[in-house]
């Protein structure tokens, strides 16, 4: 018997020369055992519990397989594999136990994950519900301490993409090439009693998926398009939304782009009142930035053939919309509020945080702005310095925009979309660069959402946000933003790539900070230096400084010019701690 085993194992890795995924047998090691969450402590964030669950499970229109399928797999093993939808199972790849819903979650998925009871497939023309992520998935955080786990909306996931589309994966072609484990799908599927004509479509169907699925993992080990895996809480988020939209929706493997510049998960708090927003400052509209983010986790979009132009898809606005709307409120600071410090954690030290007050507006506030309440009583005057009033009287709050030259960190990000091009294909536009493609075909989805619904000009501003008036609504320049740091305490690791782990090691200098070695994968919370426990996990993704885009360089505090890095002047050890604790309590 384990003798066959070992032969069909064999047969899994070199079938059709492709493999999805060679490494069967490490999966169940290459991530940490699963986290029990312990006692959830919910931050006051301005959302009642009916609106965390709408975030939660609110659909997108995204698809990683049709539901029913979902419900039938098993977990990537040979004999008496357990379902692939356990909560002990999704939770080693860093999701978060969702909570049961009669109508949003009925069967208690995991936060982030969605039924599509309607998906419409753009290219099959079918419609059938599937299984989505929705933009929680990578932006609801938590943090454990001692018996607590503290969860964070609008924070930082500390999940692992890539390891679960791999898992997934594995378990569709198991059960694609191994009959014992075919069978129980099937019945799962259709139900004991189900006719031959059920059991051949739902055959075909099946292996239609898979083999799309080789196929398409095939051409990206052929052109090596994915070489480094981001680990726990990062992704190269700007270069896969190209690859999808360029390379997979327009079905030119021309287009696609080696993913060499991975980011930290962000923040989504006050994110729908910035003019502009994403590492490099790059999308000011919001309906065009969730439209990407849809496209970027498997909503589909039919961008080649005759008819490319109608930009058929499958994006659900009316969830788009509502998760917009949920994240925004009504005015700033309205909606989805960053999180205060919580009681469970050890007390913050008065004294300390009056110190680093003073150590902020020194040193922070010239690129980062002055703290929340001052911002909001801007808000109010006659005058506000800090935010942009538009035609419609709606103010937005203009974060400064820093140069690359000047912050020092890895450039990867920003230059990687500044360079990169595509050929637009059967949409007719030319060679374009990726800025100007991803705002033809998000405004083309968009626009034909608004004259398919035949809204008027004061709903269309309403459905994009009311937002400030810019030449383009997605640019590509050689910035990062500096946001205003409410709340950064919750999201570690630092950076815009997550290469610093705590923000003790951010206040550090060039020679302070050097390349410690710390893991992603853990959600143990250290309040003391404020980031992740960087002790080594077994399963975790070790932090490796050497490949491309994870430079930890720049945005040191060390005497000399500002500038190439330097953000602000030397720090003693003291001014150091002082600092840290007043940014606890922002």
């Amino acid at each position: 018997m384990i003798k066959k085993i070992g032969w069909v194992a064999l047969a899994i890795l070199v079938i059709g020369g492709v493999a999805l995924y060679p490494k069967l047998k490490q999966l169940r090691v290459d991530t940490p055992e699963y986290q029990a969450p312990g006692e959830l402590v919910l931050v006051n964030q301005g959302w009642s519990p009916v609106q965390r669950q709408q975030f939660h499970h609110t659909a997108q229109g995204t698809r990683l397989v049709p539901y029913a399928w979902f419900r039938a797999l098993e977990q990537p093993c040979f004999l008496g594999c357990e379902a692939f939808g356990k909560q002990e199972y999704l939770g080693r790849f860093g999701f978060l136990a969702g909570e049961m819903d009669p109508v949003l979650n009925p069967d208690g998925l995991p936060v982030g994950l969605a039924r599509t009871e309607a998906f419409h497939d753009p290219v099959s023309g079918k419609t059938y519900p599937v299984l989505g992520l929705t933009c929680a998935a990578c932006h609801t955080g938590e943090l454990h301490f001692q018996k607590y786990a503290v969860r964070i909306e609008g924070g930082v996931a500390m999940i692992q993409p890539t390891m679960f589309q791999k898992a997934l994966g594995i378990s569709l072609v198991l059960t694609e090439m191994l009959p014992w484990r075919y069978s129980k799908f099937e019945e799962k599927v259709l139900g004991p009693q189900a006719r031959q004509a059920a059991k051949d479509e739902l055959k075909t169907e099946f292996k239609g998926f898979v083999e799309k699925a080789k196929a398409e993992m095939a051409l990206m080990q052929e052109r090596n398009i994915y070489p480094h895996d981001a680990g726990f809480g990062r992704t190269d988020a700007l270069t896969r939304i190209g690859n999808q939209v360029f390379g997979g929706d327009m079905q030119n493997p021309e287009n696609l782009a080696q993913a060499n510049a991975p980011v930290r998960f962000p923040q989504v708090w006050d994110a729908s009142w910035f003019t502009w927003v994403q590492y490099n400052s790059s999308i000011s509209d919001p309906l065009v930035r969730n439209i990407g983010e849809a496209l970027g986790v498997r909503a589909m979009a039919k961008l080649y053939g005759a008819d490319a132009s109608k930009f058929a898809n499958s994006v659900d606005m009316q969830g788009m919309k509502k998760l917009e709307d949920l994240l925004a409120g009504d005015a700033p600071y309205a909606g989805l509020r960053s999180p205060q410090w919580p009681t469970v954690f050890p007390a913050l030290d008065g004294a300390k945080v009056a110190q680093g007050a003073v150590l902020y507006r020194e040193n922070c506030a010239g690129c980062h702005m002055p703290p929340v309440e001052e911002l909001k009583a801007d808000l109010a005057s006659a005058a506000p310095r800090y935010w942009i009033r538009n035609s419609t009287g709606k103010l937005f709050l203009d974060l400064m925009d820093i140069k690359l030259v000047d912050v020092g960190t890895d450039p990867r990000q920003a230059m990687d979309f500044m360079q990169r091009t595509a050929d637009s294909g059967a949409l007719g536009k030319g060679r374009m660069s990726a800025a100007v493609g991803l705002e033809v075909v998000t405004k083309g989805i968009r626009d034909q959402y608004f004259m398919k619904m035949n809204y008027t000009p004061e709903q269309k501003l309403d459905w994009m946000g009311y937002p400030a008036e810019n030449v383009a609504m997605v640019r590509a320049k050689a910035i990062y933003k500096a946001r205003p740091l409410n709340g950064v305490w919750a999201i570690a690791p630092y950076l815009h790539n997550g290469s610093v782990p705590s923000l003790y090691e951010l206040l550090a200098s060039k020679a302070q900070r050097g390349t410690p070695a710390f893991w992603l994968g853990t959600k143990r919370f250290d309040p003391v230096k404020v980031g992740y426990e960087q002790g080594e996990l077994p399963g975790a993704s070790r932090f490796d400084y050497a490949l491309p885009g994870n430079s930890n360089s720049g945005h040191w505090f060390q005497d000399g010019e500002r500038g190439r890095g330097v953000v602000g002047r030397a720090l003693t050890e003291s001014e150091r701690w002082a600092l840290v604790e007043y940014i606890k309590s922002l």
